[in-house]
């Protein structure tokens, strides 16, 4: 990765932990860790196995694992597809940066709760029934089927980390921003899988702060749109590694 990727990585990484504490995510988290193990909530809190030769905490940890692997696979699809778009477009990649600044503006200032855009308010219908599967493929699949159900939680924040996707340079670099976008969502999967007794906790307690999360996201996403209407992330990467020059290139 070059030294100048990583403004946009780390704003990845940051807009991935901010879905994990989306008011439709984080309140579910405890019914998301005993889908993914198999197991009850009564069982991971006191990690007693039943039959299993493994315990329910592991079964926890190794379910999140296959679930964050499921939509990981999706994220980064997407993001080779939206960076081959741009790039098959690159001569008008100005004004398609603009008009991918627009649209991702409008998704904060929903997120903010300026105003409601009715379909990111629905959540698609995705027939998904836990199959005869082990555990752990179980939770692969609702890996998949949580990015193409999840509109209100997943889709204004990606559809912004994908406009900047779009502007990637190379189809790796869109895979790669997607696949940091992934685990920002995706680790604090596999630590909340692994203290569900605090997880428990925290969502009680977390209730009423959860709407603060959204704002904030619902910010960044309109700071990435003003940048990308203005044509300032390009200059803001060419600022970064200048100041950040004495960093190593990898790649």
């Amino acid at each position: 990765m070059f030294v100048s990727e990583i403004p946009s990585m780390f704003a990845s990484f940051i807009a991935g932990i901010l879905t994990f504490l989306s008011p439709c995510i984080f309140p579910l988290l405890p019914g998301y860790i005993s889908f993914m193990s198999g197991e009850s909530l009564e069982n991971l809190k006191t990690d007693t196995a039943d039959s299993s030769r493994f315990s329910p905490r592991f079964k926890a940890f190794l379910g999140a694992l296959f679930f964050g692997l499921g939509f990981t696979i999706v994220f980064v699809a997407l993001g080779a597809t939206a960076t081959s778009f741009g790039r098959v477009l690159n001569s008008y990649q100005t004004l398609l940066s603009q008009i991918a600044g627009v649209i991702v503006i409008i998704f904060g200032l929903h997120m903010i709760g300026v105003f409601k855009i009715k379909f990111l308010m629905k959540t698609s219908k995705i027939n998904y029934e836990k199959k005869s599967f082990p555990f752990f493929l179980n939770a692969f699949f609702l890996g998949i089927a949580f990015v193409l159900g999840w509109t209100p939680c997943v889709g204004p924040i990606l559809a912004g980390i994908l406009a900047v996707a779009s502007q990637e340079s190379s189809v790796t670099q869109g895979m790669l921003l997607l696949f940091v976008y992934s685990l920002g969502l995706w680790i604090p999967f596999l630590v909340a899988a692994l203290a569900v007794n605090e997880v428990i906790s925290a969502v009680r307690k977390a209730g009423r702060y959860l709407i603060w999360v959204e704002r904030i996201a619902g910010a960044l996403l309109i700071i990435i749109g003003l940048l990308l209407l203005t044509n300032k992330m390009t200059a803001l990467t060419v600022w970064f590694t200048k100041v950040f020059s004495f960093l190593p290139v990898v790649g």
